[in-house]
């Protein structure tokens, strides 16, 4: 993806996607070592001595020079990743360096943390090595995955199979007026949602277990919260939060008319559910999407998988409200 720009200036060649996990990923981790280190530093009253040595300095001074580093290295070398005028394999090289080091980072400040508090029988010392040596051998496990798994440009997908077939042979029409299909997050926000609850709640578990527990199930009601059926019959257009709660539910008597387009979440209020001023959307992710205009001036925006699914949604509703060739 390629960022606009002014008329007259080059467009910026960068992957809105990477871009945007590099910078908040570190940013999270950044705030998962200032929790911990808020709970651990209070009873550090004689100041924390860096990890590379010298005299103690106060636990503000400590945290700061942590979350610099993780910065440096998650959000400043990460986001060069996000670079499209880079080859493919340096893209993935690079962000997957820069989540292996940042972690590293915020793993060496956690152990050092660790080390000098002198937790329950453990004596003090300037870095506790059990602590070094599992977050290490995490960021680079995690590091080589992103590195393996990072998509840097679209890949052909069943989607583009779906369309292409459809443009070769036309789609015979479907003898039952009802139309349903199934919405869920992309796999990279999955993937990333679940990191942002792992990775800093795998460092905040050695204060207490319940935090672990507490990011992930909060990650999982999140992802939850993205899943929907959506389902379109003779009388109404439903929306159902895991195909059980409704959440919007638009009778076809009030619909004046749809049209299928490409949304950013942004313009609409963001990923999920989102009411206001008598409009409604649910989204999972930026692309197409049916814009449905109600009799009394309402709009509802309703996400789809693909393109085509968006136009034979919007066609069956145009149909049912009247505004099509034919009448069901």
């Amino acid at each position: 993806m390629e960022f606009n720009s002014r008329p007259g200036r080059a467009p910026l060649h960068l992957d809105a996607t990477a871009l945007r996990f590099a910078l908040v990923f570190p940013v999270l981790l950044s705030a998962a070592l200032v929790a911990g280190g808020v709970l651990i530093g209070r009873q550090m009253s004689r100041g924390v001595i860096l990890p590379w040595g010298g005299t103690p300095v106060s636990l503000p001074i400590f945290l700061a020079a942590g979350v610099l580093l993780i910065l440096l290295t998650g959000a400043g070398l990460g986001s060069f990743g996000a670079r499209t005028t880079l080859s493919r394999p340096l893209r993935r090289v690079l962000l997957g360096t820069a989540m292996a080091l940042q972690l590293t980072a915020c793993t060496l400040f956690a152990a050092t943390l660790l080390g000098q508090s002198g937790q329950g029988e453990f004596p003090v010392e300037r870095i506790d090595g059990y602590v070094m040596l599992m977050g290490t051998g995490l960021a680079a496990a995690m590091g080589l995955v992103l590195a393996l798994t990072f998509k840097p440009d679209e890949q052909w997908s069943t989607d583009d199979d779906a369309a292409l077939a459809a443009l070769v042979e036309p789609v015979a029409p479907a003898e039952s007026s009802r139309f349903s299909y199934f919405l869920h997050p992309r796999s990279s926000v999955i993937i990333m949602l679940t990191m942002t609850a792992l990775l800093p709640g795998a460092l905040l578990a050695l204060l207490s277990p319940w935090i672990l527990l507490a990011l992930v199930l909060a990650a999982l009601l999140v992802i939850a919260m993205l899943c929907a059926s959506v389902t379109l019959d003779d009388r109404q257009l439903s929306v159902k939060v895991l195909g059980l709660i409704p959440v919007i539910v638009v009778p076809c008597q009030r619909v004046a008319g749809a049209v299928p387009l490409r949304v950013a979440t942004g313009d609409h209020g963001g990923w999920g559910l989102r009411k206001h001023s008598g409009s409604a959307s649910f989204l999972t992710g930026s692309g197409a999407a049916v814009v449905l205009r109600q009799n009394d001036g309402g709009k509802v925006v309703v996400g789809a998988p693909n393109q085509e699914v968006a136009d034979e949604l919007a066609s069956l509703l145009n149909r049912h409200a009247g505004r099509g060739t034919a009448q069901p």
